[in-house]
């Protein structure tokens, strides 16, 4: 049924004039203007406010006057109460020269999160015609989404996202994908490439994620807010890789604190955060140094390796927790004594701009003995 239900949305659609819609008709703006805040609001209902902000801003410099630019601005900012930055924004709009649907836009965005849904839907008894109210009324509701679609077919691209995601949530991704296909087909922005690279990570196909999360970052890369998740989808494709690279790195560090290379061992640590231990001895927890890095032990290592490595990432894939366990002996110095030493341990590795860096580290006896106190 919904199979056929997105066939006739989609075939309804192309029976429109492309300019038959728009979110709001009756404007404060002049008519230069009132095209880009209609594109602007099309830049929010996809969730790329960013963009949406850059619009109301050329609106306003084709129109000095456009107060619906201004409560595009509003509703792009937080409306967070002990931020105030929608609330500051609101206060420089002439409500008396909005239109009917603006002023309820003005009434929505004034109002707290807790009122919203009763302020929506007395707008929309109010504006039952209005594409911006009806949106606005939706939210994350499939039967809502496919009704908009059907009423507001040219401005449904928002609706189409929305409703790939539930299809994605019941397992159909063929359909999931073919409602962000006509999402983009309505809308040329990268909102609709990242969700399809979100959808991707659902199904565990690391790969299109990846390749749908560049080109949503290739729209303007420079502080992107498509750049973490690109980050994300591009470890979990080289997890194996990443993987050895941390076995590799902490039997590296390990080898540079046994035979006390200082210039080696710095290369697994950073200024941004320090290292902290907590030794095999069971004493208490400390914050490593170079002095302490270099004091001389007073026994000497006879072997000691890493063995049973079992690595966890995050879900953001920015911290990695490695867990191993390490067999050897050492000798004291001064009683030539030789003891067996058996330990298990862990050890916290973060993502940085320089490479993987250890920031914490804790030991135990096991099986054996650990270092001395």
């Amino acid at each position: 049924m919904k199979k056929i239900l997105i066939t006739s949305l989609m075939t309804f659609t192309v029976l429109f004039n492309l300019n038959a819609q728009q979110w709001i008709d009756d404007s404060s703006c002049n008519n230069k203007a009132s095209a880009i805040v209609n594109e602007a609001i099309t830049s929010l209902a996809n969730l790329e406010h960013l963009m949406a902000v850059g619009m109301a801003k050329a609106a306003l410099v084709v129109d000095k006057n456009c107060e619906c630019a201004k409560l595009v601005l509003a509703a792009a900012a937080s409306n967070n109460a002990d931020w105030g930055s929608r609330s500051e924004k609101l206060k420089q709009i002439n409500v008396a020269s909005l239109s009917n649907v603006e002023k309820a836009w003005y009434t929505l965005l004034s109002t707290s999160n807790e009122n919203f849904e009763e302020a929506a839907k007395k707008a929309l008894n109010n504006n039952p015609n209005s594409a911006l109210i009806n949106w606005l009324n939706v939210g994350q509701d499939m039967e809502k989404n496919e009704a908009f679609a059907l009423k507001f077919p040219l401005l449904a691209a928002g609706a189409y996202n929305t409703m790939a995601y539930g299809y994605a949530r019941d397992g159909d991704y063929e359909k999931a994908y073919k409602a962000l296909d006509y999402s983009m087909r309505l809308h040329d922005g990268p909102n609709a490439l990242d969700s399809k690279a979100e959808i991707a990570e659902m199904e565990g196909d690391y790969q299109k994620a990846f390749d749908n999360q560049v080109k949503a970052f290739d729209y303007a890369w420079f502080a992107s807010p498509y750049q973490p998740k690109l980050a994300i989808y591009w470890r979990n494709l080289n997890k194996e890789n990443l993987t050895k690279g941390l076995k590799d790195a902490q039997s590296s560090f390990q080898e540079a604190i046994i035979s006390q290379d200082l210039e080696e061992w710095k290369k697994y640590i950073t200024d941004d955060m320090m290292l902290t231990s907590g030794d095999s001895s069971l004493t208490e927890f400390y914050t490593q140094n170079e002095e302490r890095f270099l004091t001389k032990r007073n026994f000497t290592w006879d072997s000691f390796d890493l063995r049973d490595f079992d690595i966890d990432f995050s879900p953001d894939m920015n911290t990695a927790i490695v867990k191993f366990y390490a067999n050897g002996a050492y000798t004291f110095n001064d009683s030539q004594e030789k003891i067996d030493y058996s330990t298990r341990a862990s050890a916290v590795w973060i993502s940085t701009d320089s490479g993987w860096k250890m920031v914490h580290a804790n030991w135990a006896p096991f099986g054996g003995s650990g270092i001395p106190k």
